[in-house]
């Protein structure tokens, strides 16, 4: 089909999608209601603070409705009601007549944003409208962009709640840059659908862990604003007028996201760049890496991200391939030491460390040797290769797969599953093992807390369920393939997590990333201090307890005032101290 043509066609599409949808729409203090023709429920994301309350809002409607009601009172245009006590799920009977029809269904409310899309939308990119509205926001404008489909698994024949990348436009077809939520400002943003995860926000917490506990990148001084990951907002999509349930928007992973330096396009010069293992193949797990091409922009199941391949032909592949080979070479030797010195060289350490305990951790089966972006800050100045976590919800237990495969997810699986040798090989290596578990430590102090990370899990899930959220992906979901056809129910697969994680932790602890015990180290620094004196102190006082081999000094099988006592004396070199 002509090109042009076919332009117009998807054009005239959106224009007919958008006119009905909006024909459908009214507003709420400038609030825009959004219709699921599924449903027949009008959507209106207002501010978390309305929640709980009675809201007064003015009602904006079509001019040509008639017979307008809301909750059995009649309204008119710009007239003021008020929504009492409204919370999550809660539906208010809407009815109006308009030239065409009676319209009839229920308002309900939201907290989070609410996206709608409007075009013609498959595998490649093709013109449609956005429009975001947020809780805070009125705007009322539709946004011109391209829309395709966007990964490789979640857009098999047969599935169903897809992924969606947006290129936003200006009036004039040109690229134009726009900023959501305090995030980035760039024309290319994410929506990620949580296709097969029944928790449906996996991939947006644990991306957020991961930001919150990796170590910075090397060039963090250099470039103070680099995000070696993608921020993102839980928001509810709408698709062509119809209801799709929960997404995250989602900022890329990108040179601008990671700071890299630009290619020298005039003298076509190699700085930064950035490629996307995607597929488990001998070159991604780094176990016997296939010859690469500069004239192909896949090396094996690695992609070429930046510079773009059409911008630079050919490519240039040496600085990841260097580091895969080095990995290979370092595998085939008896003694270790003999290379690990290099490592530093090839890799960005802190961060490849820090990278190997989050997927250990969470058990991030699809992150071990995919799902990785390797970044160079700059190939000139010979720069450390640096790693980003991406699209993480197998993890915490997820099970992506048959039923058959439940043995996989389980806390206590070893680490049979890692098939990185830069992994294996850091991990079994004499010395970075001890450096590799005591950052664990230093880690379970904080970030990986326990109870911390059932309470980051917790607080995603509980806002789904408080703006009603995740009643209505319940709804519309539930026994869908893309779930192999279980019941999505997202509390219970929330108490699933929670012990999941429990049971993970404590197997780690013991089994993994086990060390020897050293008497009085209640805060696992390594140390013994008055620190240790305080958190003990802390424990006893707030009935937390502690691991009997931690705060037990006595060992007489109780953590009570008489281990502090102890603690005292082994902190000032004494023998004892008199009892208190």
């Amino acid at each position: 089909m002509n090109l042009t043509l076919q332009r117009v066609i998807s054009l005239l599409i959106v224009a007919a999608v958008t006119c009905g949808a909006w024909s459908q729409s009214f507003y709420l203090d400038g609030h825009k209601a959004v219709y699921d023709s599924r449903s027949n429920i009008w959507l209106c994301s207002v501010p978390q603070e309305v929640f709980g309350t009675n809201w007064t809002a003015t009602v904006e409607i079509d001019s040509t409705w008639t017979n307008v009601t809301i909750n059995g009172t009649t309204v008119m245009n710009g007239w003021r009601y008020r929504f009492a006590n409204i919370k999550g799920g809660k539906k208010y009977p809407f009815t109006a007549t308009t030239d065409t029809a009676t319209l009839s269904g229920n308002i309900t409310f939201t907290w989070l944003p609410v996206i709608e899309l409007y075009g013609d939308i498959n595998s490649e990119y093709s013109e449609g409208t956005v429009s975001i509205n947020g809780p805070d926001s009125t705007a009322k404008d539709d946004m011109r962009a391209k829309l395709k489909w966007r990964g490789h698994y979640s857009n098999l024949d047969g599935k169903h709640k897809r992924n969606y990348s947006i290129k936003f436009l200006d009036k004039d077809g040109e690229k134009k840059n726009r900023s959501f939520f305090g995030l980035r400002k760039d024309n290319h943003w994410k929506l990620d659908a949580g296709q097969a995860d029944r928790l449906r926000i996996r991939n947006r917490v644990a991306t957020e862990l991961w930001l919150d506990m990796s170590s910075k990148p090397w060039y963090q001084g250099i470039e103070p604003e680099l995000i070696n990951g993608s921020r993102g907002r839980t928001t509810e999509l709408f698709l062509n007028g119809e209801y799709r349930g929960i997404y995250g928007l989602i900022e890329p992973v990108d040179r601008k996201q990671l700071k890299l330096i630009k290619h020298d396009t005039i003298d076509n010069v190699f700085h930064g760049q950035l490629w996307f293992s995607w597929q488990w193949c001998r070159t991604a797990t780094m176990s016997n890496p296939i010859a690469y091409d500069n004239s192909k922009d896949m090396w094996d199941g690695i992609e070429l991200d930046y510079p773009e391949f059409e911008d630079v032909h050919p490519t240039d592949w040496s600085t990841l391939a260097n580091a895969i080979t080095f990995v290979k070479r370092m595998d085939n030797v008896d003694n270790w030491d003999t290379l690990t010195d290099s490592i530093g060289y090839y890799f960005d350490l802190p961060v490849m460390l820090d990278y190997f305990i989050f997927i250990i951790s969470l058990q991030a089966l699809g992150n071990e040797s995919i799902n990785i972006y390797y970044s160079t800050y700059d190939k000139a100045q010979n720069c450390p290769l640096t790693m980003t976590a991406w699209d993480l919800d197998n993890t915490v237990g997820s099970k992506h797969f048959a039923d058959w495969s439940a043995s996989l997810y389980s806390p206590t699986r070893p680490l049979d599953w890692i098939s990185n040798l830069a992994f294996n090989d850091l991990f079994y290596n004499t010395k970075y093992r001890k450096t590799m578990i005591d950052r664990y430590w230093q880690l379970r102090r904080t970030w990986l807390n326990t109870e911390n990370l059932v309470a980051r899990y917790q607080s995603a899930v509980d806002e789904l369920e408080q703006c009603g959220a995740s009643a209505r992906e319940e709804d519309l979901w539930s026994g869908d393939s893309d779930i192999n056809g279980r019941t999505l129910d997202i509390s219970d697969e929330m108490t699933y997590v929670a012990n999941w994680i429990r049971k993970r932790m404590a197997y780690l602890d013991a089994n993994v990333f086990a060390r020897e015990a050293i008497v009085g180290d209640i805060n696992g620094d390594t140390k013994v201090d008055i620190e240790d004196i305080t958190e003990l102190i802390s424990r006893i006082l707030n009935g937390t307890g502690g691991y009997v081999s931690e705060g037990d000094i006595n060992s007489d099988g109780m953590i009570d005032i008489n281990d502090v006592t102890d603690l005292i004396g082994i902190v000032l070199g004494l023998d004892k101290v008199s009892r208190l």
